[in-house]
């Protein structure tokens, strides 16, 4: 068996994530693969996150999964709203259908496994719902598609024209009992070319948003670029990078005022 067909998946919940001011991160596939590398984290946020949301039971509302076979990296982001539940059952159900799914499926294919593995598994709705991104980068064929429904975001940047934003902010909000909200509106698809050397970060409002609700004294494009920089090609050292400072805040401005989930490759 080739390197390319071990796959390597982690995933990291907000409930086993619950001490402010801390984060954990996981690598997949890097250099043991030959390919290249994904990673990454999740830190409930800080002091600040706590003094706004107040108490809660499960204060981590954020799931991330990661998967990195060499030719593929898929990235998930799940933000929880109303509650925890939406985001960590989501992101376990992806888990579940990645899995078991080969390398051709699309978003939308994954999308429509959720709700009919969600009956079968009993969950029941609870009143919450989630951001997902979905992240699916070919680096045989140089092409990043997904969707992002909510606030959460993908962030795409090389050397020659810095860092994007891949999609627009949006309200729509999902869970896997929902029939209704897994949808995919078009606005909130895409499909671009990559080449290598790219780098693909995918991450909750945690990070555009450290200051809550006030990204213009969040991470923005321009710090990301200056992360992706120093990280040296390490998806490891820029998630490590990315949530310190999302925890600490830029530019003077205090940050870690909501949960914090963060994936980066290199396509």
């Amino acid at each position: 068996m080739s390197s390319r067909d071990l796959a390597s998946i982690a995933a990291l919940f907000g409930e086993s994530h619950g001490t402010p001011g801390t984060f954990g991160i996981s690598v997949v596939g890097g250099p043991l693969s030959g390919f290249g590398a994904t990673a990454c984290g999740l830190s409930a946020g800080g002091d600040a996150m706590v003094e706004r949301k107040g108490p809660s039971l499960v204060i981590n509302e954020d799931c991330v999964l990661a998967l990195d076979d060499g030719r593929r990296a898929i990235h998930a982001v799940a933000d929880g709203h109303e509650g925890h539940e939406a985001s960590h059952a989501t992101v376990e159900l992806l888990g579940h259908v990645l899995g078991a799914a080969g390398p051709s499926i699309t978003p939308e294919e994954v999308l429509g496994r959720l709700h009919p593995l969600a009956v079968e598994r009993g969950f029941r709705d609870d009143g919450s719902r989630c951001t997902l991104s979905l992240v699916m980068l070919d680096r045989d064929e140089g092409t990043l598609e997904g969707f992002c429904l909510g606030d959460s975001a993908v962030f795409l940047g090389n050397a020659e024209s810095g860092v994007r934003r891949v999609v627009a902010p949006n309200t729509f909000y999902m869970a896997p009992w929902d029939l209704g909200s897994l949808g995919m509106p078009p606005s909130a698809h895409f499909r671009i070319p990559v080449r290598p050397g790219d780098w693909i970060v995918t991450c909750s409002d945690g990070v555009h948003e450290c200051r809550y609700e006030t990204p213009d004294q969040s991470i923005g494009a321009d710090d990301l670029e200056t992360l992706m920089i120093r990280a040296n090609r390490s998806p490891e050292h820029l998630v490590d990078a990315v949530v310190r400072v999302a925890l600490e805040g830029v530019r003077g401005h205090g940050g870690g005022e909501d949960n914090i989930g963060v994936v980066a490759s290199i396509a």
